[in-house]
């Protein structure tokens, strides 16, 4: 499945939305959106995976990154993880410091 991703702002919180499989090829594209979220001062960043089928390794570090850059009073949300996705953030360290959710957060749908 092809990836895709794009960003979305509220407020003081931004959204990644992903989708399709998460390949090192990709990494540049996770990286840009993750450098324009981080641009502005946010107090959360939800990371949309519930149509994410797979992430490479590349792209979990870029989230440790992310979580390294994030404000200090900010928080990374993913939202709707599969079981695959879990499994690489695990192996990446990233599970543990991110706050993990079941199903989307602040939207309707």
């Amino acid at each position: 499945m092809t990836f895709e991703a794009y960003l979305g702002f509220s407020g003081d919180s931004a959204s990644l939305h992903l989708s399709g499989e998460l390949r090192d090829i990709d990494v540049p594209v996770l990286r840009s959106l993750l450098d324009q979220a981080l641009a502005r001062d946010i107090d959360q960043l939800t990371v949309e995976a519930e149509r994410l089928t797979a992430i490479a390794a590349g792209g979990v570090r870029c989230l440790a990154f992310a979580l390294q850059r994030l404000p200090k009073h900010a928080r990374l949300l993913i939202a709707g993880a599969s079981p695959r996705v879990r499994e690489m953030l695990a192996r990446g360290g990233v599970e543990e410091t991110v706050t993990l959710v079941e199903a989307r957060v602040g939207g309707t749908g």
